[in-house]
């Protein structure tokens, strides 16, 4: 009986082992081998694909060059005045005239003649509220390099006579031609460009220095070269170029200090003075006149067609007249874009109509351009100039090229399309 036993024991032992010597033959896997193809060696000399070939060969014929400069490309050169005699030089003529002082008050202009013994009373170039306490100027683009002419009635002669850095902008509420905006001031026969005292003032091209000193100190000999007290410290440079056969001058007014002296010759961007506010002003800031033909306050021209914009921005000068073709004085044009006012500027006050005519107070249009207005550095782009005469508004749509005169005529010989005042 208990052999019995024992035997079922051994064989309920035999069916365990049995049983899991069979689930660990089901369970087991066997290991998996991973072969890697070798890549075909390829010859060191062997070519590349045809597929390679075409695609380089596409590549590099559809690349861009870069653009070069040609060396032999001719450089615009500005006309030199040949040399001549100072003991024949006639252009500038001494004449002997009483020196009497002027007042520091401001009259506005009147329509009687000057005397042959000299110029008018009180032909001074400010009067412009300028604040005393200068604010930072903040970034502007460089000005061109001088001399610039894309178009051939252009005369970019002259660099700036501040740096980029300063402020080089001419006041927009007292432009050249103008007497302010409440018609009290002298008419304008230059550009102001406001600055901290001390900012340096250069040479608008290479020349001689031909004055060099207060206008307050300046009797016959200054009133002679159209120097006066008002003017405060003063350099005149007689320029090495010249227009059309015709000499030109610059004058620099205002200035705290001169830095060069009578005779002495200096180069463009040289720098003759510092800013300040020497004379009749109200604020530091450079007075700058340019001067054709004769060296005196009624030979100015507007100096925003000698010197060079800024870079990206272009220059609008034009005429605008009424119908019997005369021109229209002391009247507002306006330069807007998309329907908003960018700059504003008024007609020239009884420009020279003749080389003969003299009323004392008047300023001459550009010999070639003829304009009576002009706006300075006016960004490239599509505007619109419009102009009121007599109830009725004249308009016409421009586009303003950069480094050059855009010229526009407004008026109703023009073939812009009167408007209402009010549209």
């Amino acid at each position: 009986m208990e052999r019995s036993r024992n035997l079922q024991g051994i064989l309920i032992l035999l069916v365990v082992i049995g049983l899991g010597a069979l689930y660990l033959y089901q369970n087991t896997r066997p290991g998996i081998t991973v072969s890697v193809p070798e890549p075909t060696a390829t010859p060191e000399d062997a070519p590349p694909p045809a597929w390679e070939v075409a695609l380089r060969e596409q590549l590099a014929s559809a690349a861009t060059l870069q653009p070069t400069v040609d060396p032999n490309a001719p450089t615009l050169t500005v006309p030199a005045l040949p040399p001549t005699d100072p003991a024949e030089d006639t252009i500038v003529g001494a004449v002997a005239v009483d020196f009497t002082p002027w007042p520091t008050t401001t009259p506005a202009p009147t329509d009687e003649l000057p005397t042959a013994a000299g110029p008018t009373p009180v032909p001074s170039p400010t009067g412009a509220l300028i604040a005393s306490n200068a604010t930072p100027i903040g970034y502007q683009p460089p000005p061109e390099e001088a001399p610039l002419r894309l178009h051939i009635n252009d005369h970019y002669w002259m660099r700036r006579p501040v740096d980029a850095s300063a402020n080089s902008e001419s006041l927009f509420y007292y432009p050249f031609g103008s007497d302010g905006p409440r018609n009290e001031w002298r008419v304008h026969h230059g550009v102001d460009m406001p600055n901290p005292v001390g900012e340096r003032v250069r040479a608008v091209a290479s020349g001689t220095v031909i004055w060099a000193e207060n206008g307050a100190q300046a009797s016959v000999a200054g009133a002679q070269q159209g120097v006066y007290p008002a003017y405060g410290n003063v350099v005149i440079i007689e320029h090495d170029i010249g227009y059309r056969g015709q000499k030109l001058w610059t004058l620099y007014a205002h200035l705290s200090a001169i830095l060069t002296e009578e005779g002495a010759h200096v180069e463009q961007g040289e720098t003759i003075g510092l800013i300040g506010g020497t004379g009749d002003v109200s604020g530091p800031h450079v007075h700058l006149e340019v001067r054709l033909g004769e060296n005196n306050y009624y030979s100015v021209l507007n100096p925003l067609l000698w010197i060079v914009p800024y870079v990206g921005h272009g220059v609008v000068a034009g005429r605008v007249t009424y119908p019997d073709g005369s021109l229209a004085e002391d009247v507002i044009v306006t330069l807007a874009q998309r329907g908003r006012t960018i700059q504003t500027t008024t007609t020239y006050i009884a420009p020279k109509r003749s080389p003969t005519q003299r009323t004392g107070w008047e300023v001459n249009p550009d010999p070639v351009w003829q304009e009576n207005f002009a706006f300075g550095d006016v960004p490239a782009g599509d505007y619109t100039i419009s102009v009121t005469l007599n109830g009725r508004r004249y308009a016409q749509d421009i586009n303003v090229r950069a480094g050059t005169t855009n010229f526009v005529e407004l008026g109703e010989r023009t073939a812009a399309t009167p408007q209402s005042a009010s549209d």
